[in-house]
């Protein structure tokens, strides 16, 4: 779904400008009036809404998960015949 994907980028962007305005109030002011940190705690919170929203969308069936599974290609066994290519064949 694509407004799985531009929710996840919209939280994302946030989390990355809210890193900006920790930046720039750290260069500023040095940090004394705590905007720095209450920045950096909004950055935070974006990213782990991030996570959790991905979790919700995993459980709602929104997204589906793939794993890598170094026996399988495309979704079948992998033959034993089958060779697989190493790094130092040119060697």
């Amino acid at each position: 779904m694509w407004w799985v994907k531009l929710i996840v980028v919209i939280l994302l962007l946030a989390a990355v400008i809210s890193l900006g305005r920790a930046l720039i109030s750290l260069v500023k002011d040095q940090g004394k009036e705590g905007k720095t940190m209450r920045a950096l705690a909004w950055r935070v919170g974006f990213s782990v809404a991030v996570f959790l929203f991905i979790l919700l969308s995993m459980y709602l069936g929104w997204v589906q998960p793939h794993d890598v599974n170094p026996t399988l290609r495309y979704g079948e066994p992998i033959q034993s015949s089958e060779q697989v290519p190493s790094r130092n064949q040119g060697e």
